[in-house]
């Protein structure tokens, strides 16, 4: 594979929530590393160092964090999973770097590690580059390769299990289903058997079906959770993603990226992902729900 198609492969995007543990993990670990080994010529600094260091390893924590924050909540078109590619996730890391270095050598200067001046920037610039540039591309595209294959491993043997439930073709009888707005007033009745998902948009939540050869989609004020609610005597509904519920009777097979698997539905449509946390519950749905 050419590196222009590795780095434009899937990659799982941490959630706000993993990057500030993964955040905290690496402040922790820089901050031993540092009081371990006392590199950058540290142990200058005698009975001081301790209070030094702890405070590279806090500035170092608060520099991920405000970029984490920031990204994730400035640039939601960015910080998209359906996005996020592998160049992405070494582009990102190579920023978080530089911002590290910037925030190192302010706190250095005002400690005394450091003048203030070019040769001081590029230095500290070059000792943090040459310490995590190659380690974080190793780490990404390692973790890429163990997830796709155990995310196209897992897919297999989803297919496998679709292949052993299938039946000939039965017609699908008209199963109408209510569903009820916020405001428990403005309804939305539609064939229960020719729905395909139903994906959350803001503050309503689209109702995509297909049916007479037509696909149709359709709005109603509501959230997913208040639909999943109304669903729980459907089995073949299954809320698959935060962002998506769908027919489990549409789903003719199951593909595995890097990012985790995804639904592939019996028309035109694109493919469904699944949450990481939801696989194991799609597994079961597969092996117990009728078809």
């Amino acid at each position: 594979m050419r590196v222009k198609e590795l780095l434009s492969q899937d990659y799982p995007l941490f959630t706000f929530r993993e990057s500030i543990d993964r955040d905290i993990f690496f402040g922790v670990f820089l901050t031993l590393f540092l009081l371990v080994f006392t590199p950058f010529g540290l142990d200058d600094f005698a009975y001081d160092r301790y209070y030094i260091i702890l405070g590279y390893g806090l500035v170092t924590f608060l520099s991920i964090v405000v970029n984490d924050t920031a990204g994730y909540t400035l640039f939601p078109g960015i910080f998209s999973e359906r996005r996020w590619k592998v160049y992405h996730q070494i582009l990102w890391g190579l920023w978080h770097l530089f911002c590290m270095g910037v925030a190192n050598l302010t706190y250095g200067v005002t400690v005394g590690a450091f003048p203030l001046n070019l040769s001081s920037f590029f230095k500290i610039e070059l000792y943090v580059l040459l310490s995590a540039v190659i380690p974080i591309v190793v780490f990404v595209l390692l973790r890429q390769n163990y997830l796709l294959r155990k995310n196209v491993k897992v897919a297999e043997n989803l297919n496998q299990q679709i292949h052993q439930n299938a039946v000939s073709g039965t017609a699908a009888k008209e199963d109408l289903l209510t569903l009820v707005a916020e405001n428990n007033r403005d309804q939305l009745k539609v064939n229960a058997e020719a729905i395909l998902f139903i994906a959350s948009q803001d503050n309503y939540a689209e109702v995509v079906t297909f049916e007479g050869g037509k696909l149709s989609k359709q709005l109603i004020r509501s959230t997913l959770s208040r639909i999943e609610s109304s669903l729980q005597e459907r089995p073949n509904f299954f809320r698959c993603h935060r962002a998506f519920i769908v027919n489990m009777n549409k789903v003719i097979s199951v593909a595995g990226n890097s990012q985790g698997c995804q639904l592939v539905l019996s028309h035109p449509v694109d493919p469904i992902p699944v949450s990481r946390a939801n696989t194991r519950l799609l597994k079961e749905k597969f092996e117990t729900a009728p078809r």
